[in-house]
């Protein structure tokens, strides 16, 4: 691979040098920076809260013209920058290896009032001390740019990009350790791995000593092109050099005509259904994604999706007629439909795929909203509780149906597989999420499961206990808010909104037409007052009007949260979104305080009584509405130009109920019992909300939440159940299967014969509801001893059994066989006949048992015990 040519070097090293002559004259930098912006007609960018510029340091100079713009203009801004600084290197033609700020946060300082004393200067200091080392290399340079590089890393909105700025400088020196670097460096193995992981493979900055190391470390290992580049540049270029796509074009193009695809994929579809669904998914992303990505969201493994790619790509070879394309001794397949390139995401390398571009324009001219994703193969029901006696593997079960529901396939596809294998991914969806767990119990409530009134305590910094009481969601309902919350379909039109955004109230001046309302809605902003406070909030008491309003706006309202401006207490004439931190304007004869704000829709009546749970918006300035954010984007589509897709959330979710029937389900469920039915979920012809009690907001269960409930029928009878969970469950019985200890003996006694006779016994005493599972006898599969046998039945059996027939010992050692073994040392119970005259004397009082009953510990560990049952 050619490395690219870096000829920026001398003259970023020139001008950095160039720059030390400033660090006493700043207010003279500044002006030569200003007439740089002034000659090439751009905006200087914005420098402190005011648009003045107090301060400024040698690496956001730097930032200036190595950020996310285009290469004109960075030659532009350099160009003239040669110019005004006299600099005699020429404007590089080529930026390779160059690695660029976030525009957003290409100053290495913050805004006066954020930074500290020092920052600045801190950074002139490591500027100074990093280019003395680079030049001079001695070990009293070494020490000065080590201190000065960790007084910097501790300043607030350093991180990684002090590496960026000593690259910059001295490119030869210094190595910049932007993610892409950092993941190219481990995954190339050029540093010994003890120091990776004294570096904790980079997972927080290194201190000076450690990156100064760092930066010998790596360059002696490549300077000589063992790696395949020999300085710091040429490593950078490699880094990002993973973004080119294989193959190129010059070597292989299948040269398939999009009417020939579109063609192609009309057939294929028919036969292949899975591939059209994949290409719809990559379609919607952009054109390119990773097998990991696409399983994710086809809830396939990534080894599948893996294959469907490579199929299109043969069905496609033979179809057309192609020529085999050979990687080494290999043949590709997938380059036919798609080009590839590696990338790295947490730390791990993974490949991408590209769609080709004239599939993608045959893919853009189908209906593909025809095509279904995630088609309902699970064949398990919204509702469902497993009963059955203890042991019979009902939480076992559990483990089964719910990755069976998230992965949309058969139960009996999931129970073939491996089970290690099966919890596993079960364990990775309750991290994730999307399983939550819980068990009732006779105190357990509505607070608990849907919805209460807690106390909150707050205290502040002078130690000042406020006690509030909030609405507070339960499980439950905070389940199916995170399952039924909506996804924002941004493919169409991007308007900032972030991923859960909080929808505010604000009211301009006040209700109806003013000045304040016209002058925000005109200058895309939104404006509050609580003037006499002045421009910082420190030290507000609890008895201060606007504390909490003043909270709201400067440190909870976020960029992306959607504000909704109040015309009455009706109806709202703007929605728009902040795009904004809190800004002081002293221009403005009053209400100062300010965000800015992109208003979506402007000049409506629109009443939102309906979609605010029936409520009119109330007097504070600033509060929290409790919405849905599909009906607030309901409003910006009715009246918004741009299409504005909400949909629902696919992905099934799993609620499991352990001990059902333990619970009060009335005092538990309340009048949530009616919305689990699968009719009346949300989203379903039938779909119902009902307003909630305490925080008078509309509630519905989402269509894609799964309820599983477990119940044991030792507890409670299934005759005596609730008659509201018999008629919204399906019921299904998990029995003792005497199957699963098949082959199982100790010594040479079947324990499935033991377990089957045992069972027949029970049920002729007792009832089928309160026999033995096969659960507690499956520990003898890895363990066939006489020992562990023992241990089942002294810890397990014989005490449910008393549980069973409340200390009726005739019964259990009916159950047992002891009533039929003719020595004692078989008999798992033996019994003692009692001599009351021997122990009381002579007495009229009448003994309800004659008898003594004794659990025999020798014959737990007798073979034959268990051979006489």
């Amino acid at each position: 691979m050619n490395i690219g040519i870096f000829n920026w070097g001398d003259i970023y090293e020139e001008f950095a040098t160039r720059l030390l002559k400033y660090k006493n004259n700043r207010k003279g930098l500044i002006s030569k920076i200003q007439n740089v912006y002034e000659e090439i007609d751009m905006k200087l960018p914005k420098m402190e809260s005011n648009g003045k510029i107090l301060d400024i340091d040698p690496f956001t100079i730097f930032g200036l013209f190595n950020k996310g713009i285009t290469d004109d203009n960075r030659k532009r801004i350099l160009g003239e920058i040669a110019k005004q600084f006299n600099l005699k290197n020429k404007v590089p033609s080529s930026f390779d290896g160059i690695p660029l700020v976030n525009n957003l946060s290409a100053a290495f300082f913050n805004f006066v009032e954020d930074r500290g004393e020092n920052d600045i200067n801190n950074l002139w200091e490591a500027f100074e001390s990093a280019i003395r080392y680079a030049d001079n290399p001695t070990q009293e340079n070494k020490l000065k740019i080590e201190s000065a590089y960790d007084k910097v890393i501790k300043q607030r909105g350093i991180q990684w990009n002090i590496t960026m700025g000593l690259y910059w400088i001295r490119p030869n020196t210094y190595i910049n350790l932007d993610s892409k670097n950092r993941e190219f460096i481990i995954s190339e193995k050029i540093l010994p791995e003890q120091f990776i992981k004294e570096l904790n493979k980079f997972k927080n900055i290194p201190n000076g000593e450690q990156y100064i190391q760092l930066c010998a470390l790596l360059l002696d290992k490549i300077k000589y092109g063992k790696y395949g580049y020999r300085n710091f540049k040429e490593l950078s270029f490699m880094a990002y050099e993973q973004d080119v796509y294989w193959p190129p074009d010059k070597d292989y193009n299948p040269n398939i005509s999009t009417s020939e695809w579109k063609e192609f994929l009309q057939k294929d579809k028919e036969d292949y259904p899975e591939t059209l669904e994949m290409l719809k998914v990559m379609y919607s992303l952009g054109g390119e994604a990773t097998c990991k990505k696409l399983g994710e969201i086809l809830d396939r493994h990534s080894s599948s999706c893996l294959n469907i790619g490579k199929n299109l790509g043969r069905r496609a070879k033979y179809k057309f007629n192609l020529a085999p394309y050979m990687d080494g001794k290999t043949e590709r397949f997938f380059v036919i439909p798609f080009l590839g390139r590696r990338i790295y995401q947490d730390g791990k390398q993974l490949y991408s795929w590209k769609i080709r571009s004239e599939l993608m324009e045959a893919l853009k001219g189908m209906d593909l909203e025809k095509i279904q994703l995630g088609k309902q193969n699970t064949d398990i029901s919204k509702n469902t509780i497993l009963y059955g006696p203890p042991g019979t593997g009902k939480t076992y079960n559990t483990v089964m149906y719910a990755v069976a529901i998230i992965e949309n396939k058969k139960l009996e596809d999931i129970k073939r597989e491996n089970y290690t294998k099966v919890i596993d991914r079960y364990n990775k969806y309750k991290e994730d999420g999307v399983i939550e767990f819980t068990t009732f119990h006779q105190s357990y409530g509505y607070e608990e499961f849907i919805e209460g009134i807690k106390p909150v305590i707050h205290s502040d910094e002078e130690d000042e206990t406020d006690i509030q009481y909030e609405v507070v969601p339960g499980l439950f309902k905070k389940f199916c808010d995170i399952a039924g919350k909506p996804i924002l379909r941004k493919e169409k039109c991007d308007i900032g909104i972030n991923e859960s955004p909080t929808i505010w109230k604000i009211s301009l001046e006040g209700s109806g037409e003013n000045s304040t309302r016209t002058e925000c809605i005109k200058n895309d902003h939104i404006r509050i007052g609580y003037d006499e406070y002045g421009r910082e909030i420190t030290n507000l008491s609890k008895g201060d009007a606007g504390r909490n309003i003043l909270n709201y706006f400067i440190n909870d309202m976020s960029i992306g949260d959607i504000v909704m401006s109040c015309y009455d207490c009706n109806t709202v004439d703007a929605i728009g979104v902040v795009t904004g931190e809190y800004e002081w304007h002293d221009e403005y004869a009053e209400y100062k305080r300010l965000r800015k704000v992109n208003w979506i829709v402007k000049g409506i009546k629109e009443n939102i009584i309906k979609i605010n749970n029936g409520s009119r918006l109330s007097n504070p300035t600033v509060y929290k509405l409790r919405m849905d954010l599909s009906d607030v984007m309901e409003i910006i589509e009715k009246y918004s130009n741009n299409t504005i897709e909400v949909e629902e959330k696919k992905k099934n979710h799993i609620f499991i109920i352990d001990e059902i029937n333990r619970g009060n389900i009335s005092k538990i469920f309340g009048e949530l019992i009616t919305l689990i039915e699968p009719t009346k979920r949300i989203g379903q012809a039938e779909g119902q909300k009902v307003k909630l009690p305490y925080s008078q907001k509309l509630f519905g269960v989402p269509n894609n939440v799964y309820l599983i409930g477990t119940m044991n029928t030792a507890d409670r009878s299934i005759a005596t159940i609730d008659t509201a969970l018999r008629r919204r469950f399906n019921f299904k019985e998990m029995l003792p299967d005497s199957e699963v200890l098949d082959g199982i003996y100790v010594e040479d006694v079947s324990v499935k014969d033991i377990f089957i006779k045992m069972n027949k016994r029970i049920t002729v005493l007792f009832d089928r509801e309160h026999t033995l599972g096969h659960a507690y006898f499956l520990p003898l599969k890895d363990a066939p001893t006489i020992e562990t046998l023992a241990n089942i039945f002294e810890n397990s059996i014989i005490p449910l059994l008393q549980e069973y027939f409340y200390e009726d010992y005739e019964k259990i050692r009916l159950v047992l066989g002891d009533n039929q073994k003719d020595s004692e040392d078989k008999q798992f119970i033996t019994i003692e006949e009692n001599d009351y005259n021997d122990l009381f004397g002579d007495t009229d009082y009448e003994f309800d048992e004659m008898r003594t009953y004794k659990i025999n510990s020798f014959a737990l560990t007798n073979i034959e015990a268990y051979r006489s049952i």
